[in-house]
């Protein structure tokens, strides 16, 4: 079985991977969202994407909003 990508290469590719909108994907950037952008295109690591992410969901908000899914 061949081994799972883990490089992805522009935006399109590290917004699929996490599910994302390209505002989103500007909000997640702008909070420390490791990917990086070297000569006009995106690159990303998916172990770094998972790690990022699984830190910044660790701490539940305590008053989430009503509207909140």
């Amino acid at each position: 079985m061949p081994e799972k990508k883990k490089l992805l290469i522009g935006c399109e590719a590290i917004m699929t991977y996490i599910g994302v909108t390209r505002p989103l994907f500007k909000e997640f950037v702008a909070k420390g969202m490791p990917a990086k952008l070297i000569n006009n295109r995106w690159y990303a690591h998916t172990d770094n994407l998972d790690e990022f992410f699984k830190r910044l969901t660790f701490y539940k908000e305590k008053n989430p909003p009503e509207d909140a899914e």
